[in-house]
């Protein structure tokens, strides 16, 4: 099927005028053509601001998680995280500039541009290419989720299972997955050279390959449902075992410190919460553990000498629940990005799958027409992708507010300069 949208994404296949004749819709007739004018000329504006932040913001996360010098199961992960959400950015770029200058330049101010290349040809491959990397990122962000959740579940065997060589593995084969996922799709894309002889020259073209729609739905079903939703669940689960954990030990030291004010430190607990503030200021796990296990028996001598001050453990019982606190923030923080950043995305794709006419084009039996809901399809499309580009985007907003050493080396990394 061919590729037919509006601006600012419209193209019409050079070598299929027949079937472009044979469109029965008039485009001034379909609705939403007023709603989608007036939102791209917003939403539009911030594509190229977000992709230079962004592309910006990952190089730094690279940088700073490098120059930790740590390389533990959590770090590795955010360092992979940083790439591929990266790649992502710079692969969609030749897509956002293209909506952006045919949309601003041809379509607002009627400057006709000549391309050099046939701007489908710039901006769709690298559109289609590029979410190989966000995907990836959706699973390595599910696989985080995970890591931090087994932290507070099972704190004392979660550096044994989950170790940086056996993410480093993790992350190749999520990558290959999303990668073979995506085959048919590219099956039927295709850049090419084509002689065209109304300028008499031979340009490089972009076009679709006509499958009846089968990489398109298989698309829509493995890649954009199956997967976003079995990580959503995955994600909010976590985050729900996560809570439960942390409330079951609060209330424990709760009873405890009622009861024993001195042993107040040394239950199992206080474990947990140190492995799961571990994960969210992205240290080694197995030493937090470490850690954690020295305090406790140095807990538990000091109760035993009688040393222990009851304002100093009220001050150490209110220090766990502040970290307590952080984890769940910063837990139900990530959540809720990368819900809302996907819930666009899943949507459209899922509508599409029950509403034959929620595309841009649509079959009807040796033609092809406009799709009548042809607007509000190019508009839901492009909103979702300015959420994708922002989800790759924030995760330094994360880490600088939750995560003490990026926080340090950060500032260490600017006064060197």
């Amino acid at each position: 099927m061919a590729v037919v949208v509006i601006y600012p994404n419209w193209t019409i296949p050079s070598t299929s005028s027949d079937i472009a004749k044979d469109f029965t819709f008039d485009l001034s007739k379909l609705p939403f053509r007023a709603l989608y004018y007036d939102a791209t000329a917003i939403y539009l504006a911030f594509y190229i601001p977000i992709l230079l932040f962004g592309i910006t913001a990952n190089i730094l996360n690279i940088v700073v998680f490098n120059k930790t010098g740590a390389r533990d199961n959590v770090t590795v992960s955010f360092m992979a995280l940083s790439v591929t959400d990266l790649l992502y950015l710079v692969g969609i770029s030749p897509f956002c500039t293209v909506l952006t200058i045919v949309f601003y330049v041809e379509e607002k101010l009627g400057i006709k541009l000549n391309w050099l290349i046939d701007k489908e040809a710039l901006a769709h491959p690298s559109y289609w290419y590029s979410f190989v990397f966000y995907e990836t990122s959706i699973l390595i962000t599910v696989y985080i989720s995970v890591v931090r959740c087994a932290c507070v579940a099972i704190p004392f065997t979660v550096k044994n299972i989950f170790t940086s060589r056996r993410a480093i593995v993790t992350f190749i084969t999520f990558f290959i997955s999303v990668l073979l996922l995506r085959v048919p799709v590219f099956m039927t894309k295709r850049v090419m050279r084509e002689f065209d002889p109304i300028s008499n020259t031979t340009k490089v073209v972009y076009k679709e390959l006509d499958d009846g729609g089968l990489s398109e739905k298989l698309h829509d079903i493995m890649n954009r449902n199956i997967l976003n939703w079995s990580s959503i669940v995955i994600v909010i689960a976590c985050l729900v075992v996560m809570v439960t954990k942390l409330r079951t030990s609060a209330r424990f030291r709760s009873s405890a410190g009622a009861t024993h004010p001195a042993e107040t430190q040394t239950g199992p607990s206080d474990v947990d919460l140190n492995n799961a503030q571990a994960t969210s200021s992205e240290q080694d796990p197995g030493k937090q553990i470490s850690e954690s296990k020295s305090s406790t028996q140095t807990g538990q001598t000091k109760t035993f000498k009688g040393k222990k001050l009851p304002s100093s453990e009220k001050k150490k019982q209110q220090m766990l629940s502040n970290r307590e606190a952080q984890v769940v923030r910063v837990v139900i923080l990530v959540a809720a990005v990368f819900v809302t950043c996907q819930t666009p995305l899943m949507a459209y794709t899922l509508v599409r799958r029950f509403e034959s006419q929620f595309d841009n084009v649509e079959a009807d039996g040796e033609f092809m027409q406009f799709s009548k809901y042809l607007y509000l399809f190019s508009l839901i499309t492009n909103i979702a992708s300015l959420f994708t580009l922002i989800n790759a985007s924030v995760n330094i907003v994360i880490h600088y507010n939750f995560n003490s050493r990026y926080r340090e080396t950060m500032k260490t990394l600017w006064k060197c300069h």
